[in-house]
This record gives C-alpha cells, sequence and structure tokens, in this order.
C-alpha cells in the first residue's frame, strides 16, 4: 500500500528592505505603503493523520504524491475589506486575489517566488500545488482543506487563515497540504469546485448475463439504458431524480429484408463521471438496468423489467485503485454478483472494469397474446412497472390466425405461437433478431391445439377438450408433432378455455396446473403426465372468467387475464383468491376478452408432504 504525504508548508514574511538592502530610502515616498516579500515554503513530513478512524483514511493512503510531477504554487489570498471577519459563506467559491508561482527546491521541500503585500490584515483562501492541464487551466495536485469541511481533522490549520502583515517582522505560519483527488473534492470543502474529467474520475461498467437454457449464447452481453442513482442504504435511490442518466451501452441496426424493426448491435462497456462518491454516497450507488430487446417497426423499444444492482463503496474504491485489487465478486442475491477485473489489453489507460454478472439473463421480457373478440390478434411484450403493465406491440398475428396460443423457450429467445384453428401451422419469433417465420407441421397432426407449454425442456402442445387431455411432443428443431399422453377427465370442468404452466417442486418433480373457466366459476387442477391424475387444487368464484397464466418473477408468483375486466391479476402461492391479488393496469389501456399469457419460468413449490 502506498502512503499518503502529508506536507507542511511554512510561510515567511520578510521585510522588502531586508532583502534587498541595496534600495535607497531617498528613493521611495514617504506616503507610499511599504510592501513586504512573502515566501511560501512546502516540507515533506512524516505522515500524520489527525483522525485516524474517519472512512478517508484509507482513500488518502492510497494517494501518492511526487515534486517531480509539480510546477507551480497556487495562492489565493483575501484583504480584510474582501473577507470581513475572515468568515466565508458556505458554498461560496473564497474571494482574493491568485497569485501563481513558481519554486525552486529546497532541501527535501520547495520554496516559491515572492508575493509582495502591504502590511494589513490578510486571509489565505487557497493554497494548492496545482499543474498544468494542456487547455488552458490547472489541475490541483496537492491542497489545504477548508473549514468544516470532511478533512479538516486531518490538518493543523484550515482555510481561510487569518495572518498580519507588518514592516520589519518576520512572520511564519505553517500549513499541512494533503494529497488531492477529483473524486473526493467536497471533502475538502470546495462545494464551489468546477469539475475537471480527467482520468480516473469516471466508472466503467460491463454487463453480461449466463442462460444455462441457451448454449449458443451461453455468455451474453447485456443490453440496457442505465441510470446511476445515489443511495443512503444501498437499496433505495437518495432522490427522486438519477445521479447520472448513463445512458445505453448498445446501438440498434436494421436488417435488410425486414420489416423495419431494429435489432440490438454491438454492447459495449459504459462509463460515467463520478463526484463525490465519499462525501454523498457513503453507501455507494445503484444502478438501474432496464434491459432492452430491440425496436419495433413502429418505434417502440421492447423493454424487459428492470434491474437494480447495488455498486458499493468498496468496489469503487477497488476500482479507481485506492484500495489493494481484490477481484472477489459479491454476491448481490437474486443471481447478481459484482466484481472488479483487470483487463487483458497492454495497451488499456485503465485496466480496471466493473464487471456485473446476472445468472440465468435475469429478468427476461415477457410476452402475452390478445384478442378482443373480433379478427384482431396481436402479440406484445410486456414490461411490469409498479402497477402498471407496459405493453409492446411485437407482432400482428392476425394474418396467420384469429386465436394464437404461446410459449417461451427456456433461452428467453423463441415465442412459438399456433392458432387454435390452424393447428398445422407453428409461428416460431426470435426476440435477438426481430423476426419470425411460419412453419408446416410434420408428423400426427392433431386436429386441434389449444395450448402450448414448455416442461422439462420439452414444447408441449396440448389439445384442452371438454372429457380428454390430449398432449403432444413438438420437436423445436424439426417442428414435428409427436404424440404423448392421453388422460380422460373425471370431472365436469372443460379444459378448453384454460392455460397450461409448468410445475416443479422442490424434489425435482414436474407436473402442470390448468387454469380454465367454466360459466362464472374458475378451476385450477394440477396434472401429472407421468401418471395421468388430475386433481383440482381450487375453486373459486373469485377468479372469474380466468383466461390465461403464466408464472412470473423467477418462479414464485402467478399472473392471470380476466375476461370482464381492464388488466391482470397477480396472485401468491399457495392460492388465497379472495383477498391476495395485485392488479396490474395495462398500458396502453385495452379491456381483455380472451387470450394467453407466456413466460419462461417454472413455478417452484414445496413437495407436499
Amino acid at each position: 500500500m502506498r502512503k499518503n504525504l502529508l506536507f507542511r508548508v511554512l510561510l515567511f514574511a520578510v521585510p522588502f528592505a531586508m532583502l534587498f538592502s541595496c534600495t535607497k530610502k531617498d528613493d521611495m515616498s514617504i506616503d507610499e505603503p511599504q510592501k513586504v516579500d512573502l515566501v511560501f515554503q512546502a516540507n515533506l513530513t512524516k505522515p500524520m493523520l489527525k483522525a485516524a478512524n474517519l472512512p478517508y483514511d484509507e482513500m488518502l493512503a492510497a494517494l501518492d504524491c511526487s515534486w517531480a510531477d509539480y510546477g507551480t504554487v497556487h495562492v489565493r489570498i483575501a484583504t480584510e475589506a474582501e473577507l470581513p471577519g475572515g468568515v466565508l459563506s458556505e458554498g461560496v467559491e473564497p474571494p482574493g486575489t491568485d497569485y501563481y508561482l513558481g519554486y525552486t527546491q529546497v532541501g527535501d521541500g520547495i520554496a516559491s517566488d515572492l508575493v509582495q503585500l502591504t502590511p494589513g490584515k490578510y486571509y489565505l483562501t487557497q493554497f494548492e500545488i496545482v499543474e498544468d492541464d494542456g487547455e488552458g487551466g490547472w489541475n490541483i495536485l496537492l491542497a489545504t482543506p477548508m473549514a468544516n469541511s470532511a478533512f479538516k481533522d486531518f490538518v493543523t490549520d484550515v482555510l481561510p487563515l487569518g495572518f498580519d502583515i507588518n514592516n520589519y517582522e518576520k512572520n511564519r505560519l505553517v500549513l499541512d497540504v494533503l494529497c488531492f483527488n477529483q473524486q473526493i473534492a467536497p471533502a475538502f470543502g470546495f462545494e464551489w469546485f468546477d469539475y475537471n474529467i480527467v482520468e480516473g474520475d469516471e466508472i466503467c461498467v460491463f454487463i453480461n448475463c449466463i442462460n444455462e437454457y441457451d448454449r449458443d449464447f451461453y455468455h451474453q452481453v447485456f443490453a440496457s439504458d442505465i441510470y446511476a442513482w445515489k443511495t443512503a442504504d444501498g437499496a433505495t435511490p437518495l432522490e427522486d431524480t438519477p445521479y447520472w442518466v448513463v445512458g445505453p451501452n448498445y446501438e440498434l441496426t436494421t436488417p435488410e429484408g425486414g420489416d423495419g424493426s431494429q435489432i440490438v448491435g454491438a454492447v459495449t462497456p459504459m462509463c460515467f463521471p463520478l463526484y463525490d462518491v465519499l462525501e454523498d454516497m457513503p453507501e455507494g450507488l445503484l444502478l438501474q438496468l432496464n434491459p432492452v430487446f430491440g425496436k419495433t417497426a413502429e418505434g417502440e423499444l421492447i423493454y424487459g423489467d428492470s434491474v437494480i444492482v447495488h455498486i458499493s463503496r468498496d468496489i469503487i474504491m477497488e476500482y479507481l485503485g485506492l484500495t489493494e485489487y481484490e477481484g472477489i465478486a459479491e454476491d448481490l442475491g437474486d443471481g447478481i454478483s459484482v466484481k472488479v477485473e483487470l483487463t487483458d489489453d497492454p495497451q488499456a489507460e485503465n485496466p480496471r472494469y466493473i464487471h456485473i454478472m446476472l445468472t440465468d439473463c435475469h429478468k427476461p421480457a415477457y410476452f402475452e397474446s390478445h384478442s378482443n373478440g373480433s379478427d384482431v390478434a396481436d402479440i406484445y411484450a410486456l414490461r411490469f412497472v409498479g402497477g402498471d403493465v407496459l405493453m409492446t406491440k411485437i407482432l400482428d398475428f392476425s394474418q396467420v390466425g384469429r386465436d394464437p396460443h404461446i410459449a417461451v423457450a427456456p433461452n428467453r429467445r423463441q415465442l412459438y405461437v399456433v392458432d387454435s384453428d390452424v393447428s398445422n401451422t407453428i409461428l416460431v419469433y426470435d426476440l435477438y433478431s426481430m423476426s419470425s417465420q411460419t412453419f408446416g407441421i410434420g408428423g400426427d397432426v392433431p386436429e386441434k391445439v389449444t395450448q402450448l407449454v414448455y416442461m422439462n425442456d420439452t414444447l408441449f402442445a396440448a389439445d384442452m377438450n371438454t372429457d380428454a387431455l390430449t398432449f403432444y411432443v413438438l420437436d423445436p428443431d424439426g417442428l414435428n408433432y409427436s404424440e404423448y399422453n392421453e388422460i380422460d377427465l373425471s370431472t365436469d370442468v372443460d379444459f378448453s378455455g384454460g392455460d397450461l404452466i409448468a410445475v416443479k417442486d422442490d424434489a425435482g418433480h414436474s407436473t402442470l396446473w390448468s387454469f380454465s373457466k367454466n360459466g362464472g366459476t374458475s378451476y385450477v387442477h394440477e396434472i401429472d403426465l407421468a401418471t395421468g391424475s388430475v386433481t383440482e387444487l381450487q375453486n373459486e368464484v373469485n377468479l372469474n372468467n380466468t383466461f390465461g397464466a403464466m408464472v412470473y418473477e423467477g418462479g414464485d408468483f402467478i399472473i392471470t387475464g380476466h375476461g370482464d375486466d381492464v388488466g391482470l391479476k397477480g396472485w401468491n402461492t399457495p392460492f388465497d383468491f379472495a383477498d391476495s391479488f395485485t392488479s396490474y393496469n395495462p398500458i396502453p389501456d385495452i379491456t381483455y376478452t380472451y387470450g394467453d399469457l407466456a413466460s419462461p419460468f417454472i413455478l417452484n413449490r414445496a413437495r407436499p408432504q
């Protein structure tokens, strides 16, 4: 660990006449104020931090200063008239006259060029060692902190510092100077500081997701709009507006021969300025990731649900090189981890980057099909924001069929659509390429298919009738049907108006749940394909006219549609249909009559004892 350098600065006031004894007294007017020369001297001393328990110790200890890099001493000196009583208003840039002075080496320190002042009361309002930034400005390398700043306890005296200039007297002031870093300017009390973004003043993040179900795109880059938020607790935004709108980390391209929709092109690491993370963000910051899958021909971006990632203060300091590099991932839960990694590019200016990893492509888009009772059949991507479900139409299915039923592949990419009236045709929509193809089906084609569902990596097609359930395996590669199983029903429930979701218990046993409606009553049945058994789970009038269901939020939440209502209903499990639901309002406003809901998730439930 590099040690922080704490400098002692000596300020000398030397009578002008004593330094220049050859000056004749007769050459000076008796009424002209005699000027006194000031010399600023800085000597390197042993680091002595004044408040070892402050959180800034580790940052200061990592900063390094070398005299060889410095070239100019900057001081600002105010008169009593400019700063009455030496009191500086909060947040106001200190007044005074600026002096930029050269220096010479003196032992282990430096001595500045001379400054001349007439006798009187003065205040030193800024003291810094600076270097030319090459663009007409200055970069601060060392500085003395201000009164009431976070660093005030690290030094003996703070600014503004009053001193007197008297004729024929030698005044001596001692100042402590700390190595300066742009990120911690507020800790010096420099609220007025005009931030100059230099190397190290920004954070760069790279995001990818790991999808175990998609071997072709196992380590996928994660395209998203990104926002940074300050946080006081590591979980909730500190303010109403983002700390920084980072922007998209992707580009959109339009494939040739398509319908005008745009797909996600290049995805790159994103960098954004970091100003005051230690002062105003003691718990680091939050990154809001809004995943983007493409842009429709109508100009709407297709989003998935937001992902919130906490970037801790420790990760930020490790990234900035202010603490030792460890490269250890922080597990944030929900399949999210974050760590600092080093690039293997020897030409990289900053070898570090923050790597955000999302397990299994966390929070994919969800899909819903809708028919309003006419010949209109549209496919939407869904995004849940609070109590609203934002619907983006990605496909007009009315040219293919009237009553679509859909299933989402476990790889989150393909959407399979079949029309119950045209069961020998399957439409496959690829979310990543934003394109669709229609395939004729080979093999033993069912007369009617009312539902598609993925279970155990197998795509099932079902003819859900009044007296029997006939299931078929649909091979996604060859798109061939083969009969799987037929289950006779002993109940009087009409399964033809329902929906299917896949369920897996903690022992790995898989079943299907059927959501169906019969008159004003809704049913939930468990269907075990291996044994052929059908068990009624719920029979509730409160779940009226359910037309579709899907698993949400990774497996512990179910969302259904209501045929007599506007919106969707969310249910926890085990079900309490009387009062446990959450309502979602569709935007744009759509009255649901019937349709289908689907997501790539499987419902997780404890195995019955």
